[in-house]
């Protein structure tokens, strides 16, 4: 019996029917990138998601993200017919992932492959097991597994393409079956009915779990499909309300700044007008104070004059009394000394011309004298005129010096007010 089971399924398995031939050959063929990468941009709440194109140049606000392709091999053991027949079925996928299939799995980028396997482990042994179980009659016992295997690979290929995964499916089965000497596979099917009997029951059965499974999955993803609805909406909300929070503090913050300009302008002016009092208050008590020295200074060179022409006049005076008393007294002396006088007359006479002569001396000296009291007193003119000149200059480079430091005072305020609007 060995060697029958052999036989048969090396009969299932083999490939060269006579119907063969007459059977039209679908292949998949996709279209694989080995050099697929994604290239990730992302500049704060901006971001970008692109194949890499030819010539890229990576920077430093790139990541790429590699999209292999990838082999994938899947094992089941089904049984059928109440366990007289067992399939072992072998499915090798080739897929790799799509830019789609990125755009809408961004927190996986790096694990893209895998996430793919976990997903769709269940649901691709699922699809397996739904084609095995449909096989209700014994026709493919004597048709081979060929067609089944195809249709199992084209699911495959299908459901996965619907995801946005390009895929290659090759998908092996292997049956072997119970031994039961009475049954003469190809020839007789009085076993294969009774099977059938039994399967229905079992097959309505597994299809109802099938069912309910699917029901579940289905429940499932749609509440994660809403969950993930309700995630978006509140994401959204909550980048509205910051974005509604963040336009009100900034218009709060340019009042704030306007009014604090307003203010600046005010103090500004308040500041210039106060400043502007001050120096003309400045400037009025200097030129009063101007004033009063020069008034001043001309008192005390007329005091000045008018004592030194008091002393000149007495001097004047005194001198005029001396010659008078000088000039009674010689007339006194001449008319009485005259006789006496007579032979000492040329002597006398040479006397005379002498004390004339001291006299015109003293005379000249005196008005030499005049002369340079009357020259110092210029001097002391010149001297005070030279004080009040100096003094005026000091006052006028003194005012100078004021408005300067007032000119740089208020260049400081501008700068430090410009730096304060700057920081604002």
């Amino acid at each position: 019996m060995n060697n029958s089971r052999t036989d048969i399924d090396n009969w299932l398995v083999a490939s060269d029917f006579a119907d063969d031939d007459s059977a039209v050959s679908e292949v998949w063929e996709p279209v694989f990138e080995p050099d697929r990468h994604l290239v990730h941009i992302k500049i704060g709440p901006y971001w970008k998601l692109y194949l890499r194109p030819q010539g890229f140049v990576k920077r430093f606000y790139h990541k790429v993200y590699p999209l292999p392709v990838e082999n994938w091999r899947l094992s089941e053991e089904i049984k059928l017919y109440d366990g007289f027949c067992t399939f072992e079925a072998v499915l090798e996928v080739r897929f790799q992932a799509t830019l789609k299939y990125a755009l809408g799995n961004m927190g996986i980028l790096a694990g893209l492959n895998d996430h793919i396997k976990n997903s769709y482990q269940d649901l691709l042994s699922n699809l397996i097991q739904k084609e095995l179980l449909e096989l209700s009659d014994g026709s493919w016992v004597q048709k081979g597994v060929t067609a089944i295997e195809k249709r199992i690979c084209l699911a495959v290929n299908e459901m996965l393409i619907l995801q946005n995964i390009q895929s290659q499916a090759l998908c092996i089965l292997k049956p072997t079956f119970e031994e039961f000497p009475s049954v003469q596979l190809g020839r007789e099917n009085v076993f294969l009915c009774v099977l059938k009997r039994s399967f229905e029951f079992s097959q309505a059965k597994r299809e109802e779990m099938f069912r309910q499974k699917q029901e579940v999955e289905r429940q499932t993803q749609e509440h994660k499909q809403k969950l993930l609805a309700q995630l978006n909406l509140d994401a959204e909300l909550d980048r509205q309300i910051q974005a509604q929070e963040a336009a009100n503090k900034k218009r709060l913050l340019e009042d704030q700044e306007k009014q604090l300009r307003e203010q600046f302008e005010i103090e500004k002016q308040l500041f210039l007008e106060q400043t502007r009092q001050k120096n003309a208050l400045k400037e009025i008590t200097l030129e009063a104070e101007l004033q009063e020295q020069q008034k001043h200074q001309a008192r005390l060179r007329a005091a000045e004059q008018e004592k030194h022409m008091e002393l000149l006049l007495h001097q004047a005076k005194l001198k005029e009394e001396k010659l008078q008393v000088d000039v009674i007294t010689y007339e006194k002396q001449q008319a009485k000394w005259q006789q006496a006088k007579n032979k000492v007359f040329e002597q006398q006479l040479a006397l005379e011309q002498r004390q004339k002569q001291q006299e015109f001396e003293a005379h000249h000296k005196n008005q030499q004298r005049l002369e340079e009291m009357q020259k110092q007193s210029y001097q002391k003119r010149l001297a005070a005129d030279e004080f009040l000149r100096k003094e005026l200059e000091s006052l006028a480079l003194e005012k100078q010096r004021l408005e300067l430091q007032l000119a740089v005072n208020e260049d400081k305020k501008l700068k430090a007010s410009g730096n304060k609007s700057d920081l604002l």
